[in-house]
Order: structure tokens, then C-alpha cells, then sequence
């Protein structure tokens, strides 16, 4: 893990001659499984094409009660570490620390009669940022990253509802080249138990194969991502999932088994890809806790597939 600046909270540009899909992302979700409610919030500054995206949507009551998707929108005048853009406020309170996120959503299209909604809610980190790349064999995902561990309180309104919530989260920054599309699928479990365990861990599958990486944080120490078997269950409509019995290895000879049910699931989607993410009560050894178990399916055959298919 590399070492982060308070510069870093800060924006990154890509260069000259950069790679056209090179992009800078800002990403905060966070649930609480008491009020059933949370937020998925993600910025991305496509500097080099000169446009942003944004995917944000928010839950309350085990439904989703606001979104917001757009792959096509004009950078914003303001930057990071505080931007405003697709209907969310960012503004950072301590640099890696804390910060404030104020998002609203108007009246979904898709559901006639349907209630505008808002959320306000502060985001504290009980972790140091730290740092790894995203990148697999196959595939730019996120070369320069780093992330935290917290947890959010606010209030969540929708229509004539509002909620007071309390739960944990999951903040990342990161910059480099995109190539989303050369992952063919993947997984990814985040799930916070308390202060002392909480863990990030993708399964990636692209043209050159399977990897497995990621942490689990136990006790003070981060234990290296070897292997997850995620167990995943997925919904009859082929994207939704709605839930996990994972178990995970450890360098060292450490294992883990977390078992998860999602209560609410909404897609996001970029160019070249789509995925679902699942706001989820996880359980590991009697402990519960809460996160995201987030799926993206294989859309084809897969180069081996293809060769023992003849195509």
C-alpha cells in the first residue's frame, strides 16, 4: 500500500498524450440496514474527452426512492476536493477525513405520481486512507486509488417521509486509464462489521484470466486477498443480486466466511458496461454488519468458451 498525501484529496490531471479513457473517480455509499436506507454516490471527470459522468441513487424503507444516471454530462466548474454536479453537493470538511454530501433527486420518470427525494448526510472516516491499485492483468481499472472506512449520519427525506440514519460507508478516490469493457465479470464484496473488521475484495475475470484481491481488515492488521468464492445468488432477471456466502483466503492461512442477503438493489452503467449493486445486512462469525455485494454478469462468451465453442 502506497502513501497518501493531503494533496490527493485534491484533483488529478492526466497529462499530456494521455490515454483518451483516462478518468478521475470520487465514490461514497453507505447503508443502514435499522432504516433500510443508503446511498450510492459516484462521480467520474473524463478530462481527456472533456465530459463526466455520474451514477447516483439512494434507498429508504427498502426501496429505491431517488436516481440519478447520466454518461454525458459537462465537467464541472468547481473540482475536488468540493464539486457540485448531477444534483449532488460534495464538500469536504477534513481533507481524507470527513466530509458533507447533499444530494436530491427529482420525481422519477418511471414511476408516475412518484415523490422527489434528498439526502444530507456527513461521512467520517474511523480508518487512514489507504492505497492499492485496481489494475488486473487485462484490464486499467484504477492505477492511482485510495480509499476509507467510516460512517455516515443524516437524514434521508422522500415525499412526505423522513428518516434519521446511521450507518457505514465506503469512500474511494482514484485516477488512471478506464477499461471497464475488458472485464468480462466481476464481483465485489464490501462489508463493514465494526472499527476493527471490515474488508474490499473483487473477483475480476477478463481475457487473461481470473484474479482474486483485495483485504480484510482484523484486529488492526490487513490481511492480503488470496481467494474469494463468492456464492453468489442472482435474480431471475440475470442481474440482481440478492445474495452471497462468501468465503475468502487470506496470505498467511487466514479464512473468512460472510454471508449476505441484499435489500435493496438498483443497476449503473458506464460505456462499456453495466452492473448491480446490492445494499446488504452481512453476517461473519455472529457479527453483523452492512455494505455492498455488487454484480456484474458475463454479457458473452469468454475468449476460453469461444475456442471450445469454435467460434
Amino acid at each position: 500500500m502506497d502513501v497518501i498525501r493531503v494533496e490527493d484529496n485534491g484533483p488529478h490531471q492526466p497529462g499530456p498524450g494521455a490515454d483518451p479513457r483516462w478518468q478521475e473517480s470520487w465514490f461514497l455509499s453507505w447503508y443502514d440496514p435499522a432504516a433500510r436506507a443508503g446511498g450510492f454516490h459516484h462521480v467520474g471527470l473524463q478530462r481527456p474527452a472533456g465530459r463526466a459522468d455520474v451514477w447516483s441513487w439512494l434507498a429508504l424503507d427498502g426501496e429505491v426512492v431517488g436516481k440519478f444516471q447520466s454518461l454525458d454530462l459537462a465537467l464541472p466548474e468547481d473540482d475536488l476536493p468540493d464539486l457540485a454536479i448531477g444534483g449532488m453537493q460534495v464538500v469536504t470538511k477534513t481533507p481524507l477525513r470527513s466530509l458533507a454530501l447533499f444530494a436530491e433527486y427529482p420525481a422519477q420518470r418511471d414511476t408516475p405520481g412518484s415523490p422527489g427525494a434528498r439526502a444530507e448526510v456527513v461521512y467520517e472516516a474511523f480508518s487512514e486512507p489507504f492505497s492499492y491499485s485496481l489494475d488486473v492483468p487485462g484490464a486499467d481499472v484504477g492505477k492511482g486509488h485510495y480509499e476509507s472506512v467510516g460512517r455516515v449520519s443524516g437524514t434521508v427525506t422522500a415525499g412526505t417521509r423522513e428518516a434519521t440514519v446511521a450507518g457505514f460507508a465506503f469512500q474511494d478516490h482514484s485516477w488512471g486509464p478506464r477499461n471497464y469493457g475488458a472485464v468480462l465479470t466481476h464481483r465485489w464484496l464490501w462489508a463493514t462489521f465494526s472499527e476493527d473488521l471490515f474488508c474490499s475484495i473483487f473477483t475480476m475475470t477478463t481475457a487473461a484470466g481470473r484474479q482474486d484481491f483485495g483485504y480484510v481488515h482484523d484486529a488492526g492488521i490487513f490481511h492480503r486477498v488470496t481467494r474469494m468464492d463468492t456464492g453468489a445468488r442472482v435474480a431471475d432477471d440475470g442481474h440482481s443480486p440478492t445474495g452471497c456466502d462468501a468465503r475468502i483466503q487470506t496470505e498467511g492461512g487466514r479464512s473468512y466466511r460472510i454471508t449476505g442477503t441484499v435489500d435493496v438493489a438498483s443497476v449503473s452503467s458506464h460505456h462499456d458496461i453495466f452492473f448491480t449493486d446490492g445494499m446488504s445486512v452481512f453476517e461473519c462469525g455472529g457479527r453483523l454488519g452492512g455494505g455492498i455485494f455488487e454484480v456484474h454478469e458475463l454479457a458473452g462468451p469468454a475468449p476460453w468458451h469461444r475456442q471450445a465453442l469454435g467460434l
